[in-house]
């Protein structure tokens, strides 16, 4: 049987470009997975690799699809040879589970996963460089005017927190944990308590 494997690293990827290029290797079965190949958690590469059986063909897009780092890939490819499984891995045009195969696949492997390390070392090199500018990262928070005038409507004690949610925009989570934090006390419980 020739299996096919998409996988995308989020949810909001999708597959569309794998398996277009799979159907046209007319697989019998493609199996489709979203999660990130950092995780090693893959239940539908497992289930598949469990059925596969001596002879079968899995074919895969691109190198990076079954493993993120070499030893990981590689050890896969190990595998699948020793159990006469064939990888085909379109974007090589190859087989790879013979000698020649694996060797290029080490090579592919390897220079993916250093790009991965040098993508990683500049986005954390860009994130120091951001702080040290000052730049505040992450998400906006509401505004200080707002927060205090949300506070000031709770003290009054005569509007709801959901009221008080609609006048200002302040969710009631925020508004909690700045009443919260600054330790803040009602004269009475309203019915927005």
């Amino acid at each position: 049987m020739i299996y096919g494997y998409a996988r995308v690293s989020t949810k909001e990827q999708n597959l569309d470009t794998q398996l277009e290029k799979l159907k046209s290797y007319k697989c019998d079965s493609i199996i489709e997975e979203k999660h990130t190949g950092s995780t090693m958690k893959r239940p539908q590469l497992e289930a598949l690799l469990q059925e596969l059986k001596a002879g079968d063909k899995l074919i895969i897009t691109r190198v990076d699809r079954l493993g993120r780092n070499t030893k990981q890939l590689l050890e896969l490819v190990e595998e699948l040879a020793e159990r006469e499984v064939i990888l085909f891995i379109i974007e090589l045009g190859m087989e790879v589970t013979n000698r020649n195969g694996k060797l290029f696949l080490t090579i592919l492997s390897a220079l993916a996963e250093n790009e991965r390390e040098l993508l990683a070392e500049k986005r954390t090199a860009g994130l120091k460089n951001a702080k040290e500018k000052g730049i505040k990262l992450g998400r906006k928070g509401k505004s200080n005017k707002l927060v205090e005038h949300a506070i000031e409507l709770w003290l009054l004690n005569d509007k709801t927190i959901k009221q008080i949610e609609q006048a200002t925009g302040v969710s009631k989570s925020i508004l909690y944990r700045e009443i919260q934090k600054r330790d803040l006390k009602r004269e009475e419980a309203g019915e927005g308590k």
